[in-house]
């Protein structure tokens, strides 16, 4: 009899501690939205969320809802759960994408390869907006989600792209460019916080950085206008600015970041995949 319990026990034992629900397939460069049951906590190296501090921390979850960010050319995800004071550890394998080759020809140089005086100021906008995307404090889940332009002349460069600029090869592109006419609003792609407005940063010009809550934000890009401010609530279809080609551009356009903290994402997948979750 005693057999048959621990035999039992070994069987059914290991399962007290639940999978994660995903909606769909673990692809790099994809928000993915998870599923756990009540009383669940989830346990995340920051590392993962490419914030530059290590250490696990606890992701937000709402309802059994939670959102984390595969980054581009990941080929693992990692997490730990806990369930009744039981953790355990979930390794989950992520599908690669190909990603397109960019080029981009006309760049001013300095653009390119930014002189040494110009560093300093790189670096703090790099500094600043990285700042901005580690306290996510806007109360809502960010599961209903429009595009920012809902007319555009077309994709004229995709999230991941390899970018050649002037035949130097760059990081793969941070977000999706839409080309659109100088002054076409902008609107907000979700319902959100604005956490920082500029209207001259050296690479992105006139740029919007909008938290969604949870870890997710949003940047708009390359604007000739701002028409919000910081610390402003704004709504999902709210007019934000206008397309411009401010900074490092060749044409007017909109250049559409999603991050979940600094994981860049790839911004199409917000609009074509199923999300599930009926959090609010």
């Amino acid at each position: 009899m005693k057999r048959v319990l621990l035999l039992y026990f070994l069987l059914t034992g290991c399962n007290h501690i639940p999978d994660i629900r995903w909606d769909n397939e673990l692809i790099d460069g994809r928000l993915m939205y998870g599923h756990v049951p009540p009383n669940t906590q989830i346990y995340v190296d920051n590392t993962t969320k490419n914030n530059g501090t290590k250490g696990l921390e606890t992701l937000p979850i709402k309802d059994g809802n939670f959102v984390v960010g595969i980054p581009q050319d990941s080929k693992q995800l990692r997490l730990k759960i806990k369930k009744d004071g039981k953790i355990k550890d979930l390794v989950f394998n992520v599908s690669p994408r190909k990603w397109q080759e960019d080029y981009v020809s006309g760049l001013p140089p300095k653009k390119v390869n930014p002189p040494p005086e110009e560093q300093t100021r790189i670096q703090s906008e790099f500094k600043k907006m990285r700042q901005k995307r580690q306290l996510s404090d806007f109360n809502q889940f960010p599961n209903q989600w429009q595009r920012p332009l809902p007319s555009y002349k077309r994709i004229s460069s995709p999230f991941g792209s390899r970018r050649i600029l002037n035949g130097i090869v760059k990081q793969g592109h941070s977000g999706t460019d839409y080309a659109a006419d100088t002054g076409t609003p902008v609107l907000a792609a979700a319902d959100g916080k604005v956490v920082l407005t500029h209207t001259d940063m050296f690479y992105t010009g006139g740029t919007i950085l909008v938290d969604h809550g949870y870890g997710v934000y949003t940047s708009y890009a390359h604007l000739s206008q701002i028409d919000v401010k910081e610390g402003q609530t704004i709504k999902r279809g709210d007019t934000i600015g206008a397309v411009g080609m401010t900074g490092r551009a060749t044409g007017p356009h909109l250049h559409f970041g999603v991050s979940w903290y600094g994981v860049r994402l790839d911004p199409e997948d917000l609009f074509n995949q199923i999300k599930s979750s009926n959090a609010n």
